[in-house]
């Protein structure tokens, strides 16, 4: 039985390595995410940094929300890599944070939350 299972595991080794099968390595972080600022009025525009590497090479999606999701403010793209993020109306001073999923074609992922940001009343 010791003889199976190892001769299972030696054609499994030598296929994934005769189908280019490299570990794959998920984004990595290099900078980020900041906010900035980190205060604005409702309707201001924040700014983000957020600089994410593959070692791979492999191409990047990004999937930006924000927490709370209500009241929704709006961002300038949320599938792209550093979106702006216009804050939404409020009746109080509300903290939110903008969270990113980032993940390459291979299925690895990363998540990204940024700092709180304040969103004051006028």
């Amino acid at each position: 039985m010791q003889r199976l299972f190892s001769g299972v595991f030696a054609t499994l080794v030598v296929l994934a390595s005769a189908c280019g099968g490299e570990p794959n390595h998920p984004p990595r972080v290099t900078n980020g995410p900041t906010p900035s600022p980190k205060t604005v009025a409702p309707g201001g525009v924040v700014e983000i940094v957020f600089e994410v590497k593959d070692q791979d090479g492999d191409p990047i999606v990004y999937n930006w929300v924000q927490v709370p999701a209500e009241p929704a403010g709006h961002f300038s793209d949320p599938h792209t890599r550093a979106p702006t993020w216009t804050a939404p109306e409020v009746a109080e001073p509300t903290r939110f944070m903008l969270q990113v999923n980032a993940m390459d074609d291979e299925g690895g992922g990363l998540l990204g939350t940024t700092p709180s940001i304040l969103v004051r009343t006028p």
